[in-house]
């Protein structure tokens, strides 16, 4: 079967303050879960999605593929309901002459679908990227050293949601592997790599959500923020 193939433009800095525009290229992707290196956290997760009725995975890692047209750098998302959330973590693709690009990103997810099915609830909400990349080959040595943040707007303030490193993500050449040898859809996949806890363990529904990457040895940072409208689920 040949897939289509999607193209997603999106900006990289080189030496230059100035940013280079870039085109990467897949023909699906995946939403990985449950992806942690520390097993603890990775139930802690699990523990989280229970108390919202989210059933045990069947297996960890998963992997849920989905559209690339859920991926987005739009500054707002349209949903169904008022039960989704983010989840900030990194995603990796390539351009055409394969070098592999990432950025931040949030898997927004419907919390209310996703008791039902988590593939279906992966696929229903937009995926929110970040509007600047960086080239993995520049990071891959200091990868672990990363650090990834999100915040939701809660009664007219911005309260810290999650905070962590790459290094309590499955590294991206395992996850990259993984991927390879389970690929249902596509050839050239681009990859979410699943998330960390959040803090204090309560899912937060919010109106606002931000998603940061920052790299203390290159000393830059990647922020993206993005309103969550509502509209409405009518049978």
């Amino acid at each position: 079967m040949v897939m289509h193939m999607f193209t997603y433009d999106a900006y990289i800095y080189c030496n230059s303050s100035e940013p280079q525009g870039i085109t990467l290229y897949m023909d699906s992707c995946v939403a990985a879960g449950y992806t942690g290196r520390d097993q603890e956290s990775v139930q802690t997760h699990i523990d989280e999605l229970k108390i919202m009725g989210v059933p045990t995975p069947y297996a960890t890692p998963a992997l849920y593929w989905i559209s690339p047209v859920r991926l987005t750098n739009a500054d707002t998302v349209l949903v169904v309901g008022e039960q989704t959330s983010p989840e900030v973590e990194f995603f990796l693709a390539k351009d055409k002459e394969g070098t592999l690009y990432v950025t931040v990103a949030s898997d927004h997810t419907d919390r209310e679908l996703e008791a039902v099915s988590v593939g279906k609830a992966k696929q229903i909400c937009d995926k929110v990227l970040g509007d600047i990349f960086w080239k993995v080959d520049d990071v891959a040595e200091h990868w672990d050293q990363i650090e990834i943040h999100s915040q939701v707007f809660q009664n007219g303030e911005w309260i810290a949601y999650q905070a962590g490193t790459l290094g309590q993500i499955l590294h991206y050449t395992e996850l990259l592997k993984l991927m390879a040898e389970d690929s249902p859809a596509g050839k050239q996949p681009s990859l979410l790599s699943g998330t960390i806890p959040i803090i204090g363990g309560e899912t937060i529904f919010t109106s606002a959500c931000k998603i940061s990457m920052r790299d203390p040895v290159l000393k830059r940072e990647i922020v993206k923020s993005y309103q969550v409208t509502s509209i409405p689920d009518r049978s």
